[in-house]
């Protein structure tokens, strides 16, 4: 198969159609007024689990209280609780620990305590780095202060088993400002996280991201203001719920990229959590040239996300959405898709001159897997580009009058197209906004994954790009044979801990994205894919070797005077009974956190939120 064009749905041809005769929000964490500098506390150096106060009764200087911290960190022992005084002190230094104090003995349950995150602040403005940047070090409790106005992150932790931040803020007091830091509350690459009752503001990036992560529980937060309110990313058994996400860009994101360290996610449950008009505009920085040709930014990015976004779910397995309340979204309520709507490079071709035995010098030789693919080490690694296993039910979901105006560049082609083919037929008015799925599926991903053949202009069979990919990185005799491929080095021939993309996860179960019960007051909300998935529509999904979208279908018949499949593939457009769950659809189970001797999750320590009855 030719290498697939970015999503392009025809906006010309339904443009041509001629259908004669068819009809800052806050919650007052962010305030600036001036805080009273208050001592309270009483230091105890003398046992193992010591209590050791920053600054003095008589010294809550903003350079007393730097100095006070990274000193008790450098000469930190294991058990230590360090409290924090009352008022907003200016840091001009990043507060790092790096889990061995200077006697390179490790120091691990340690405890950051303030007087409330609306009465302890550090200024990390002063800072050219991070506010906090704990490393490698296990059963961390960082509780009641605030981390404002960040260069980078607010509060970054790696490499712990075992992190709880409770009634912490970060906080960026400027609105939707791209020089704003990246990441609010930020554990990456741990496990055991628990993360409740705490605020974030104005993230360039995510309010509350974990990355690359196990065991995970996000509850009771409010996220306000954010490009991403909450994220979950390459991470396994997460629980997102009692959340408040509103005025973002988008409101929760669930995403799998391809970040070649062999952690890719799997079983997040999102539930009972309010995610209210998160139409702001993206103000995070995309990937520069130099980034995408180093490989260290990803065309996945939270950069992507189009405002007004309530939940977006990119190219991860096995997740549950249930029992949100999502309002007022000018764009979707929730979308799923594949990797290929961020870079379309994922399915393209693959470079089969295995050896360069084809004889062209114009043609790259295959002697490495990354020669097969751009994603050629990311699918060895065992990053999959597709999503399966999502299951959407139960959501509440409404917009107001007024709020529909869908947009996102990212996206631009699939509002322009659905605009224009539905103001040829008649389903609104020249000038109106475009009428897009309020749970919207790209379907680009199954589509391929289902269809093992093209046929191309001479009605000969050809392999798809997605499973021609497959043969070549299995590099079995048979496949090879079949496909016509010289051998292949042993080297490549296996991808090791992932299924091969045959397709058969979704031939087998047609739960693979599925929606039900999703509306409010008895009114079903629209669900549809982009491209369709069943294997009925498939013969008429392609133009040869290329997919063809719903809306490039309806035009092409209404043009041709195909006036009843024109009205089909319209009416496809904004519901898609394909994605009506059966009784096999995937359901989550609670996650849990362990941080020392304590348990933490839905049904263990929270017996009371819905769903949480043990």
């Amino acid at each position: 198969m030719k290498t697939i064009k970015k999503l392009q749905l025809a906006a010309a041809v339904a443009a041509g159609l001629t259908l004669a005769g068819c009809g800052s929000d806050s919650d007052g964490s962010g305030g600036t007024a001036t805080i009273e500098k208050l001592f309270d506390c009483t230091a105890d150096a003398t046992v193992d689990a010591r209590v050791i106060c920053i600054g003095s009764a008589d010294d809550l200087t903003d350079t007393t209280i730097q100095s006070d911290l990274l000193t008790a960190l450098a000469t930190s022992k294991t058990g230590d609780t360090f409290i924090f005084p009352q008022g907003r002190f200016n840091m001009t230094a990043t507060i790092g620990f790096q889990g061995k104090n200077e006697d390179s003995e490790t120091v691990s349950n340690l405890t950051f305590k303030g007087a409330g995150m609306d009465k302890t602040i550090f200024d990390v403005s002063g800072s050219t780095a991070d506010g906090f940047k704990i490393e490698d070090t296990n059963n961390l409790i960082f509780e009641d202060f605030g981390v404002y106005e960040s260069n980078n992150n607010a509060i970054k932790v790696s490499g712990s088993d075992g992190i709880i931040m409770r009634r912490i803020a970060t906080v960026w007091e400027t609105d939707y400002q791209a020089t704003n830091g990246a990441y609010g509350l930020y554990p990456v690459q741990s496990s055991n996280i628990l993360i409740e009752d705490s605020f974030v503001q104005g993230s360039a990036d995510a309010g509350v991201y974990v990355g690359q992560s196990d065991n995970i529980v996000v509850r009771n937060n409010t996220a306000l203001k954010n490009v991403a309110g909450i994220e979950i990313e390459n991470s396994t058994d997460a629980d997102v719920y009692g959340n408040v996400s509103r005025g973002n860009t988008a409101g929760i994101l669930v995403f799998d990229l391809p970040i070649g360290n062999g952690k890719y996610g799997s079983g997040v449950r999102v539930f009972d959590n309010v995610v209210d008009a998160n139409n702001a505009p993206n103000f995070a920085a995309g990937c520069t040239e130099e980034q995408k040709a180093n490989d260290t930014c990803f065309e996945g990015g939270v950069h992507i996300a189009p405002p007004g976004s309530g939940m977006i779910v990119l190219s991860t397995n096995d997740v549950e959405i249930f029992n949100n309340t999502i309002t007022d979204h000018k764009t979707f309520a929730i979308a799923v898709t594949s990797y290929l709507m961020a870079d379309f490079q994922v399915a393209s071709e693959p470079n089969a001159d295995i050896g360069g035995q084809d004889g062209n010098d114009a043609t790259t030789p295959v002697l490495s897997y990354d020669d097969i693919s751009k994603f050629g080490s990311k699918y060895l690694d065992g990053w999959s580009p597709f999503v399966n296993g999502l299951n959407i039910h139960n959501n509440s979901i409404s917009v107001a009058d007024g709020v529909n105006a869908p947009e996102g560049s990212l996206i631009q082609d699939i509002i322009d197209g659905y605009q224009q083919f539905q103001t040829s037929m008649g389903v609104i008015s020249t000038g109106d906004n475009a009428k897009i799925p309020s749970i919207l599926y790209d379907g680009i991903g199954e589509l391929l994954t289902i269809t093992p053949y093209m046929v191309d202009v001479d009605g000969t069979p050809t392999p798809s790009g997605m499973n021609l990919m497959q043969a070549i990185a299995k590099g079995t005799n048979d496949a090879a044979a079949a496909l016509n491929f010289y051998e292949i080095e042993d080297t490549l021939k296996q991808i090791p801990n992932m299924a091969p993309f045959t397709g058969e996860l979704y031939q087998t179960d047609a739960t693979s994205v599925c929606q039900s019960n999703n509306g409010v007051d008895g009114i079903t909300v629209t669900a549809a894919s982009v491209f369709h998935t069943e294997p009925e529509n498939i013969a008429a999904s392609f133009n040869g070797d290329e997919p063809l979208s719903k809306v490039e279908i309806g035009g092409a018949a209404g043009l041709a005077g195909d006036i009843a499949t024109a009205i089909d593939e319209s009416v496809a457009m904004l519901s898609d009974e394909s994605m009506t769950c059966a009784t096999a659809a995937y359901i989550g189970t609670p996650a849990v956190v362990t941080v020392g001797n304590d348990t933490f999750g839905c049904g263990d320590d929270d017996t009371t939120s819905t769903f949480c009855a043990p």
